[in-house]
């Protein structure tokens, strides 16, 4: 692979501009080079050396402009970083004071001249604040690593891009002055000195270990260490994906044409395709996630970052896929087995539909740490927290766990459906189409997504420091839900009393809350959620001034949002017709807004990321109590004292031999 393809896979996304454009300056050697003059074309021997002074100025005034840029960069992350691992001393050695814990011997000095701030911290009542957990300690340790691991990546490809765009510029240029500036300017560059950057990472594996792994370095690094970057995918992983999406594609097919030739008995229908939805569902939807993350790999969208995941245990979209293909699995199997049960000597079909149900639950929540045990527990955590919306601080997560859940309304009704099936009418009743007529717990978990978000909407304004409007307009997007669910509930109570459905006022009211609900929500998506509208006049009419994806997608996006939002009014009128039943225009209308869910996942994430870029926000946030002014002070001495020379070391940092760049940069 060639280095300029390895520059891009390598580099940290956010961090983007703040790299060396390794891309223009090789542009710029290759016009140079086909824009010089020749002897044949008719030009002196002054004019071309001329020519070629002025375009080795020109090359290196770039290169200068460049070095600076990224040197001023690594000096304020290094200075962030430093400034981050002394309060984590800080807060690490406070814990450790606790009763039970000893100070190592590997860094008395350190220990000694920490306790001090301790004691500080301890006798000042301002300051008297909770400690961080063991726990606390270990993420924000680990995440804190990563930030050092991609910082050395920096500085690696920063490095490695110098010298080979001089190389190349005497290689095309046939001089020696790209090896000379290297040697004047690169040699001697901040950003080139790993031992600043690498004392940090040794030190923090070394608290770490002592402090939090209890002495197991392997233990320690096993949590710290971080995958390489840009590491492809296994083969392995590919192929039972795959695999799995080839038998999933073949069992579908079966199923289709089991069901054409060998339908359910007549009264078994409704509740066979009833019990059934839910579930494909989810299987839909497992399979739009691994769509969303294979798309947001593809387009440099960190969505490790923005859901803060742990880098370590993310799953890779062929994950998500055999995920998805498992799910679709069983559900194919359940269904044949439904449809064949008297030739498998089964007397009841509807122990499928249950076993289904109760096989997909348990491999959700099964504890043991098989089949991507961190992937479920984040799941898991992440519905809690949002079922818990009013007691947790509302992070982005857990609100795009709350807009899933939106477009899943029909699937939680499904489910509430099986659930009541099973508990009420299975095994009592031979005629079981009574047990799907709608109950008022049907529009209670119609209503059930639309309170977590709004109630989400609160509890950020509650958290807000600048009390933003903005969060009380969003929670009154998803009121509107409420009055669009009450208004048809009370329309179908009441229909049978009016000649046709127009001549119901509820239809009506309906109708006014639906457009209402639609408009409003609309709006939000492309303003807020997607940041497009932005732009009135020129290339990015409508749009805004930084893209990722095509400028067609979004133009796309702003078309198919608003069509499938409006899929209600599609559906109010075929219901008049009696055009398809209630039920089947209910199973596309589901469908299409899980598509429109889908859809809407890569620019709400697209507009996170250009925020995190802005803000050079390349890994999560780490959150530490405030500092008072005297720890502040002998914080700033401490750092002072870390960036002289070592006692009995060189004053020179560039006479000690420069550290080999990995072979995987070349």
């Amino acid at each position: 692979m060639k280095f300029g393809k390895t520059f891009e896979t390598h580099l940290t996304i956010e961090w983007r501009q703040q790299y060396m454009r390794y891309t223009d300056l090789k542009t710029l050697i290759r016009r140079g080079v086909e824009g010089a003059p020749t002897a044949e074309s008719g030009a002196s021997d002054a004019e071309i050396n001329a020519y070629y002074i002025a375009f080795e100025e020109q090359f290196f005034t770039e290169c200068h402009h460049e070095l600076t840029r990224v040197n001023n960069f690594f000096l304020e992350k290094l200075a962030e970083a430093r400034r981050k691992h002394a309060t984590l001393k800080l807060q690490l050695l406070a814990t450790a004071r606790a009763p039970g814990h000893t100070f190592s011997s590997y860094s008395l000095q350190s220990s000694q001249r920490l306790s001090s701030l301790v004691s500080l911290r301890d006798n000042n009542s301002s300051s008297n604040r909770k400690l961080m957990t063991q726990r606390q300690l270990r993420n924000a340790y680990s995440e804190y690593y990563l930030t050092l691991v991609l910082l050395q990546n920096f500085q690696s490809l920063n490095e490695t891009g110098f010298r080979k765009i001089c190389k190349k510029y005497d290689k095309y240029l046939r001089s020696t002055s790209g090896g000379d500036w290297v040697e004047q300017n690169i040699n001697y560059a901040a950003f080139t000195d790993h031992r600043p950057l690498e004392k940090l990472i040794i030190d923090v594996e070394e608290l770490y270990t002592h402090y939090l792994a209890g002495g197991d370095r392997s233990r320690a690094m096993t949590k710290l260490r971080v995958p390489p970057l840009g590491q492809p995918t296994p083969p392995r992983m590919v192929f039972r994906a795959g695999l799995a999406l080839g038998m999933f594609i073949m069992l579908a097919c079966t199923t289709i044409f089991s069901y054409i030739r060998r339908p359910p008995e007549e009264n078994k229908i409704e509740a066979f395709i009833r019990l059934y939805r839910g579930p494909f569902t989810w299987v839909i939807f497992n399979f739009f996630m691994a769509a969303n993350v294979a798309g947001w790999q593809r387009a440099g969208v960190n969505h490790v970052l923005i859901f803060e995941i742990d880098p370590r245990s993310h799953l890779q979209p062929a994950t998500f896929l055999e995920i998805a293909c498992t799910f679709g699995l069983l559900w194919t199997l359940s269904m044949l087995g439904f449809l064949f049960h008297d030739l498998i000597n089964v007397n009841d079909p509807f122990v499928f539909p249950l076993a289904l149900t109760l096989i997909m639950i348990t491999l959700l929540i099964n504890p043991l740490p098989i089949m991507n045990w961190p992937a479920r527990w984040w799941t898991m955590r992440l519905v809690g927290r949002v079922v818990t919306a009013p007691l947790h601080y509302v992070r982005f997560a857990d609100f795009w766990m709350g807009d899933q859940m939106n477009s899943l309304v029909t699937c939680m009704a499904d489910h509430y459906y099986i659930v009541r099936f099973y508990a009420i009418c299975w095994l009592r009743y031979a005629n079981f189409n009574f047990c799907f007529e709608e109950d008022m717990f049907v529009p209670i978990s119609r209503c059930l997504p639309a309170w977590f978000r709004f109630a989400q909407c609160l509890r950020r304004f509650r958290d807000s420091g600048s009390k933003s409007v903005s969060y009380l307009l969003n929670a009154g997007k998803y009121s509107t839900t409420f009055f669009v669910v009450f208004f048809s509930t009370m329309r179908g109570r009441t229909d049978d009393g009016y000649a046709n459905t127009f001549s119901n006022p509820y239809t009506w009211f309906f109708i006014l809350s639906y457009i209402i609900s639609t408009i409003y929500c609309y709006a939000w998506d492309v303003m807020k959620d997607f940041g497009i509208f932005k732009i009135w006049r020129g290339e990015h009419l409508f749009l805004r001034e930084k893209l990722v994806y095509p400028q067609a997608v979004y133009y796309f996006v702003i078309v198919e949002n608003l069509i499938l939002r409006c899929f209600w009014a599609v559906e109010l009128v075929v219901l008049y017709h009696k055009l398809i039943t209630p039920y089947n225009i209910k199973t596309c209308a589901s469908i299409l807004e899980i598509t429109r869910r889908f859809i809407w996942n890569y620019i709400r994430l697209e507009n996170e990321h250009l925020y995190n870029c802005g803000k050079f926000r390349a890994t999560r946030d780490i959150h530490l109590a405030s500092l008072t002014a005297q720890q502040e002070r002998m914080l700033e001495n401490m750092m002072g004292e870390a960036d002289g020379a070592e006692p009995g070391g060189s004053s020179n940092p560039r006479t000690n031999e420069r550290r080999r760049l990995d072979k995987e940069y070349f």
